[in-house]
């Protein structure tokens, strides 16, 4: 009895003298839907330096494309942790513990040192910052943080304009948790109206820090508890020069002011309020460009709130695209560094208001690519084939592209670049050599800005064979170059002359 006592005590001072295991520093991130969630999410990993940093990504819908995107930034599965197929606050909630604590042995051998969480765009976050929270359990080694809630500005500030757009429980939430609310989209909103929404927030979310900005790209040490590393010297230099980070050893700076909120009420039944639903659509077949492009111009049925995934088209079998649709129906279409890497196919996830999803999936079947040109429009193909390139030939800043055609699909669509040289009395070889011009990145951000401008369809950005960067545009009917065309002259105008007057700044005075 006596040695039985005597192991019980040992046992007890082992323990009570063993070191302390840290405790996992968590950020969570939340926003409604197309807010720029994974965008932000993408920017920390790109920008982490020494940081180990893991991930945790929530879809609420079957196909996790947010961890997809999120897996290729960090090159594998090793990191990141997928949650599918419901709410990180509901469905999942099991998942995403055991999922947490597989991380914390992890971090136990130095493999992680921060966690940052991303729900999907219709979790209430109120649950999850209650588990992150807990003292007992599977939870209890984790220190949430921070909680960053991203908005998308533009929609913000149209729905305090306009009473009919539609509000979101789980929205709603997701601002009244905040610790820091990120304005992401800012260069889509005036002045104004981008004063009109932070003026709004602040009497929301009282003690709340507010910071706006453009895909997500903020310094690490607004949105996670770590600080830079003071640098010593630095010579001047075109290079970009890296910052090392070290990680509070207590957090909780930033979540003062939430922590004094009520937050009663939050966290219950938010799905079945807003009433929705997902879709998944997949086709080893491709899109027809002018289909897909009459689509999203046309026939984009209402209550859609959020459509994402990877696109593959006819008139470019050598890429796929990644495709996000969100806000105010704005559109980004952009070429997967990763190519191929594999059989193509479209994966598409659309997420929405319950009983329009049907009609969804039915207009993403007819986009599909199954049917030749009938001979009888060969014709009026090429005669609007015509008529597009002399429209594209006639405006100084455009150069066409023009190869021979051997096939009536090549005419079917018209490519063409953005230069603006002529304005600027240079040629482009001076422009690239002496001025350090960069026509291709140039050639991205419009096409960027045209399909994000909500008034017209896609723009497809296509490396062609010889390497030069090019937009591409379906010159059928129903496809809109016109309506395009009519958008894309300012935007183009503007860019060009962003580009060419951003020349030579820089701190060595070159």
């Amino acid at each position: 009895m006596e040695e039985s006592r005597c192991n019980l005590y040992m046992h007890r001072e082992a323990l009570a003298w063993a070191p302390k295991k840290k405790r996992l520093p968590v950020t969570l991130v939340t926003g409604f839907l197309g807010s720029g969630k994974t965008t932000l999410l993408t920017h920390i990993l790109n920008n982490k330096e020494n940081l180990k940093i893991a991930a945790a990504v929530n879809d609420f819908a079957s196909l996790n494309i947010d961890g997809q995107i999120v897996r290729g930034v960090v090159g594998g599965k090793e990191g990141v942790v997928e949650l599918s197929n419901g709410c990180l606050c509901c469905s999942v909630s099991g998942e995403f513990r055991k999922a947490v604590w597989a991380l914390l042995q992890d971090a136990d051998i130095g493999k992680i040192d921060y966690l940052v969480v991303e729900t999907s765009g219709v979790s209430d976050p109120l649950q999850t910052i209650s588990a992150l929270e807990e003292e007992y359990g599977q939870m209890y080694r984790v220190r949430l943080d921070v909680v960053v809630t991203v908005v998308d500005t533009d929609y913000l500030s149209s729905r305090l304009k306009d009473d009919s757009l539609s509000r979101s429980v789980a929205a709603d939430s997701q601002l009244k948790c905040a610790d820091v609310v990120l304005l992401n989209k800012r260069d889509l909103v005036s002045e104004e109206d981008l004063e009109m929404v932070k003026s709004y927030l602040s009497s929301l979310v009282p003690g709340v820090s507010i910071y706006p900005c453009r895909y997500g790209a903020v310094p690490l040490h607004w949105i996670l508890e770590v600080s830079e590393v003071p640098k010593g010297p630095q010579l001047v230099s075109h290079e970009r020069t890296s910052s090392a980070y070290t990680i509070s050893a207590v957090g909780g700076v930033k979540n003062v002011a939430r922590k004094g909120r009520d937050l009663s009420g939050h966290g219950k039944n938010h799905l079945s309020a807003d009433e929705f639903q997902s879709i998944v659509f997949e086709s080893s077949s491709p899109f027809s460009l002018s289909l897909f492009q009459g689509f999203l111009g046309n026939g984009f049925p209402e209550g859609v709130a959020r459509m994402k995934g990877t696109v593959w088209f006819s008139e470019a079998r050598s890429c796929l695209y990644s495709f996000h649709m969100s806000g105010r129906n704005r559109y980004e279409i952009t070429p997967q560094e990763t190519g191929l890497g594999g059989p193509p196919k479209v994966e598409l996830v659309a997420i929405g208001k319950s009983g329009n999803m049907d009609r969804v999936f039915k207009s993403l079947e007819n986009c599909v690519q199954n049917k030749q040109l009938p001979s009888s429009m060969e014709e009026d193909v090429k005669d609007r084939h015509k008529t597009v390139c002399n429209l594209i030939k006639a405006h100084d800043y455009f150069i066409l592209e023009e190869e021979e055609h051997s096939d009536i699909s090549d005419f079917s669509y018209v490519d063409f670049r953005v230069s603006g040289c002529i304005d600027y009395g240079v040629t482009e070889e001076e422009a690239k050599g002496f001025h350090g011009i960069n026509f291709d990145k140039m050639n991205r951000e419009v096409s960027l800005r045209l399909n994000g401008s909500s008034e017209t369809v896609s723009l497809l950005p296509v490396l062609l064979s010889n390497g030069t960067q090019v937009l591409r545009h379906s010159v059928a009917k129903g496809a809109g170059f016109e309506e395009t065309w009519r958008v894309l002259i300012p935007i183009a105008e503007k860019v060009v002359s962003e580009t060419f007057k951003s020349v030579g700044v820089c701190k060595c005075g070159r």
